[in-house]
């Protein structure tokens, strides 16, 4: 197959240069040839430069020399062959010297072919060569760039720790003037453990040749570092590379988003619990309306009853039976009438009129002596005893006498209805005696205390956190059937927070039960 080429013969005899082409063509090659033989033709036929050139080695004003000079001036990397009808020794050294990559003599033309083979090659590897130079240096001046402009510190040790490449922002992280890491070690850089430390996680990157990846701190910015082994061609590790990246922001944003998260949760588990005592409270509300209805309505259709028997009656009805009708008709009003009253305190608390205006110096005797007449029917009823006790020189209590009246008669309704005679003889409530509900007004160093104490059924622990909520109704009162509303210990509790005061239990299934009441002396 002939190969072609663009072939520059400088050469002053015709026939010389077309013997040349022939020997070229009867060795394979079809070259596309021009033959000129000064300077200025050289120069018009160098654009674009030939595939090799032909020169004699001396020409009438132009020689080999001056062809390789201008050719070098020219910066065109051209093969030459210098061609001479005779060249000694020397002129072959000289014209190899100044660049030509083989001479030939004109009797001696069988070799121009292998020669111009091996001039094509060597301008072909010379191109080669010159690209692959091309591209390394574009690839260092990408990578030199890619480092030195990189946003995160990067660094590149040997295996012995020695840092062989940096950027500046790593010389910034350790806080180094420029171009004085190269060739230290990190025991020379930073402190004792943190120089440790990089030290072993070189190691083990080195050893496992696995990448390594991890948070590390530096002056108070969190950065995180990848160690990974470097190989050469051949997959000898040489060295370990470390890119640092600042993380301090997404730290930040991060603990930002948990803390928003936690407050997400909190809220919603405010919501969740705020949505089940809505519905809490309205399961209440609804059993109060039907226990406010039925504590109504029971005691009115007796009262009605009984009227209705009185009137029926009239003067001929039994004196003995007509007293008896109107004691019940008296009992099923007053307990109309405290409920009502129970409704008029809750209502005066809730708009915050509770004892407004109506404080006055409080006669404890009196109260309790007006709160024990309201009960006592009810407890004799019950086969109970309310045994009082009213210390002296109590101190001066400023408040509302009608609603502290309230109190105390709640209380010691609720200790009526909660101490049936106990079942069981070995039962010893804490009250004392079973049939005895105790009332003691003392004196306390900060005012006054009235203590309700009773033998009664008692209370779960887990209920008590709860008696003072409306409507709320113990357990024990609800399996035994105690009627109630749930609004009596949320009325006494309004009422004490009205006076300042403080009101606590002690109580234990089947041990009885005490209310405390703490009420401030007027200063």
């Amino acid at each position: 197959m002939t190969r072609s080429f663009r072939l520059l013969i400088i050469e002053d005899q015709p026939v010389d240069a077309e013997l040349m082409v022939a020997e070229l063509v009867r060795a394979g090659f079809g070259p596309d040839w021009t033959r000129v033989d000064g300077l200025d033709t050289m120069m018009a036929a160098l654009d674009p430069p030939p595939g090799v050139i032909l020169c004699d080695y001396s020409l009438p004003g132009l020689d080999a020399p001056t062809v390789l000079a201008k050719l070098h001036e020219l910066q065109l990397e051209v093969p030459v062959i210098v061609v001479s009808g005779q060249m000694d020794e020397e002129t072959c050294v000289k014209s190899l010297r100044l660049g030509a990559v083989d001479y030939l003599l004109k009797d001696r033309l069988t070799r121009l072919g292998p020669a111009v083979e091996h001039a094509l090659a060597t301008r072909r590897l010379t191109a080669e060569k010159r690209e692959a130079e091309r591209r390394e240096r574009e690839t260092a001046a990408i990578l030199s760039g890619l480092v030195n402009h990189s946003p995160a510190a990067i660094s590149v040790k040997a295996v012995d720790g020695r840092y062989l490449l940096v950027n500046r922002q790593f010389e910034l992280l350790c806080g180094l003037a420029p171009g004085t890491l190269i060739g230290r070690i990190d025991a020379e850089i930073f402190p004792a453990e943190k120089a440790r430390e990089m030290t072993e996680l070189d190691a083990r990157c080195l050893h496992t040749s696995i990448v390594v990846e991890r948070e590390e701190e530096f002056d108070g910015r969190s950065l995180l570092c990848v160690r990974y082994p470097i190989s050469d061609d051949e997959g000898e590790i040489f060295g370990i590379g470390a890119i640092y990246t600042e993380i301090t922001r997404q730290k930040r944003v991060e603990s930002d988003l948990r803390a928003a998260r936690a407050d997400i949760m909190s809220r919603a588990e405010k919501l969740a619990a705020g949505n089940n005592q809505l519905r809490e409270m309205d399961r209440m509300k609804t059993d109060f309306v039907a226990a406010v209805s039925h504590e109504l309505r029971n005691p009115l259709t007796s009262v009605r009853g009984y009227v209705e028997m009185l009137r029926d009656g009239g003067t001929a009805m039994d004196p003995e039976l007509s007293h008896k009708f109107l004691d019940i008709i008296d009992r099923n009003s007053a307990n109309v009438l405290s409920l009502v009253e129970d409704l008029l305190v809750l209502s005066r608390t809730d708009s915050g009129r509770a004892g407004s205006g109506q404080f006055q110096d409080i006669s404890f005797p009196d109260l309790v002596s007006s709160a024990v007449a309201t009960v006592e029917p009810a407890a004799r009823q019950a086969g109970m005893t309310i045994r009082v006790r009213v210390g002296e020189r109590l101190p001066g209590v400023l408040g509302d006498p009608s609603q502290l009246e309230r109190v105390l008669v709640n209380l010691l309704s609720n200790a009526v209805k909660f101490s049936p005679l106990p079942t069981n003889p070995g039962a010893r409530p804490l009250g004392g005696r079973p049939d005895v509900i105790h009332l003691q007004v003392i004196a306390i160093p900060a005012g006054v205390r009235l203590e309700v104490r009773d033998p009664g059924i008692g209370i779960p622990q887990a209920e008590q956190v709860k008696l003072f909520t409306r409507f709320f109704r113990a357990s024990s009162a609800t399996a035994r059937g105690i009627p109630g509303t749930g609004l009596g210990l949320a009325v006494v509790k309004g009422v004490v927070d009205a006076h300042r005061g403080t009101i606590r239990v002690d109580s234990a299934p089947g041990r009885g039960t005490t209310m405390t009441v703490d009420l401030p002396a007027q200063k």
